[in-house]
């Protein structure tokens, strides 16, 4: 197996000038073919692997059996292994395709092209995924911070196919949630936190109390309210996905729900109910990414510490604190020993009584580790 990315200290020479996006060979320092690959001047990464067979150059047919491929290894599960009308149809690195994200919402496809070598191909790979996934059309939701390490600018004006509504309701766990493809985050929905939003529910008894810390637009709080939750307070820095969030609980028919809303810094509103005396009996911890990359682990480290022990801190008695981090740059072990600190810091203890991670339409490809991004734990005060 052979990792997929080679840096810039790890390339002797480059013959001739290739351009951005260049599918380029790679030999090692002796000679031999080590594979074909995306080519990004301005990244540190400055080659990502293709393939690694000489006798398959990555040609357009080519990418056209790489997305079927990963399609078909998605199609069947909806409705059985996943509990939803979406998932994710390409996973980047995990299913050959570096720098390629395909998500699939109900009739429609959403994608990010995060490398030069894939924004070269948009046309291409819309036409091929809209043709294994029978979607009716896809959306470019390129506009993310990793494009600017590949010298790319945002972009949101690309899509093939049909008209796409400014709105969906698709399906995950029974419930219905509002989507918009071209204004939601990421692609427009958390799809990788389906499984867990089920796991976290099954642990609520009829009665707690529940905050939801970066809530979006109320899944957890959705799935939370479906199982007995008394009261729920979301807590979110953008009003707009507040407002969805609340039509998320008329949509499920949850008018009846107590709910209560904060549209503010987690950090800063946490230390208001911290002094305010405010307690809840299960508390939900789904940050953004604090750490894109390992140069920034240690800041990242210090803001998990400190939003864990503020949540500690807000627990009643035999409370629970759902807790979790996308970023790839903290890895399991180093995301357990910042829970430790903060643990130790709170003056409190806690067991670990479930372990989170990522669904199966998000495979972890074991010559890439960083694709195991998401991880999380349900904690107990004892």
């Amino acid at each position: 197996m052979v990792h997929p990315w080679i840096f810039t200290s790890s390339i002797k020479s480059v013959e001739g000038t290739p351009e951005a996006g260049a599918i380029v060979t790679v030999h090692d320092a002796a000679g031999s073919f080590v594979g074909y690959g995306h080519f990004s001047p301005e990244s540190s990464i400055r080659i990502r692997l293709l393939s690694t067979d000489r006798g398959k150059y990555p040609d357009a047919e080519w990418f056209r059996q790489k997305i079927r491929k990963a399609v078909a290894h998605r199609i069947p599960l909806p409705g059985k292994s996943i509990c939803s009308d979406s998932c994710r149809l390409v996973f980047g690195e995990s299913d050959g395709l570096p720098g390629l994200v395909i998500d699939k919402y109900g009739k429609y496809l959403a994608a990010q092209f995060l490398t030069c070598g894939m924004d070269r191909m948009k046309s291409e790979i819309a036409e091929f995924a809209i043709e294994a996934s029978g979607a009716d059309a896809l959306i470019d939701r390129s506009d993310c911070e990793l494009r600017k390490l590949e010298g790319l600018s945002d972009s949101k004006a690309f899509s093939s196919g049909a008209a796409i509504p400014p709105d969906l309701l698709i399906s995950e766990n029974n419930f219905k949630f509002k989507v918009s493809l071209a204004e939601g985050q990421k692609t427009g929905f958390f799809l990788d936190q389906r499984d867990n939003r089920r796991a976290a529910a099954s642990f609520i008894r009829p009665g707690m109390s529940v905050l939801d810390c970066f809530s979006y637009t109320g899944a957890f709080s959705i799935n939370a309210a479906g199982a007995g939750a008394e009261s729920l307070t979301l807590l979110d820095e953008s009003q707009p996905a507040l407002d969805i969030a609340e039509e998320n609980f008329k949509i499920n028919g949850m008018e009846s729900a107590k709910r209560e809303y904060f549209n503010g810094s987690a950090f800063k509103v946490l230390r208001e109910f911290r002094d305010r005396n405010m307690s809840f009996d299960f508390i939900i911890l789904d940050p953004p990414k604090f750490a894109p990359t390992k140069a920034s682990i240690d800041r990242a480290s210090r803001a998990y510490k400190d939003v864990n022990l503020l949540a500690m801190k807000l627990l009643k008695p035999e409370g629970l604190v759902a807790t979790f981090s996308c970023s790839s740059g903290i890895d399991r072990a180093k995301f357990r020993e910042i829970l430790c600190w903060a643990a130790e810091d709170s003056g409190k203890d806690f067991q670990i009584v479930h372990s989170f991670t990522q669904p199966c339409d998000h495979p972890v490809a074991l010559n890439f580790p960083e694709s195991e991004y998401l991880k999380g734990f349900l904690l107990r005060l004892v």
